[in-house]
């Protein structure tokens, strides 16, 4: 058995990680101000910059799963209406006779 509302709720849950990460770039400016000394600052402005390389591959692998949960949730519901219809034909032949 297909569960429709896991796959439905993982498909919302990767959209919002996805939106997420993409707006951490925007708050990226808010931030830099803040951290006073000119050594801090390099060290953290080194630091989000390593951040920001894994945050695109993960942003990268998230679209990918994204991707793969709705075809899977669309193939499935295809499916089970591909099952549904032939059933109805096979049960609507047997009326006839």
């Amino acid at each position: 058995m297909v569960d429709y509302a896991l796959l439905g709720s993982s498909k919302t849950n990767l959209r919002d990680i996805r939106k997420a990460l993409r707006d951490i770039e925007e708050h990226r400016a808010e931030i830099d101000d803040i951290w006073g000394h000119h050594s801090l600052a390099g060290a953290m402005d080194a630091f989000v910059g390593n951040w920001d390389n894994y945050r695109r591959e993960l942003l990268s692998n998230v679209e990918d799963l994204g991707k793969r949960v709705e075809t899977a949730l669309k193939s499935f519901e295809k499916l089970d209406l591909d099952l549904r219809n032939a059933n109805g034909k096979k049960s609507g032949e047997g009326k006839g006779n």
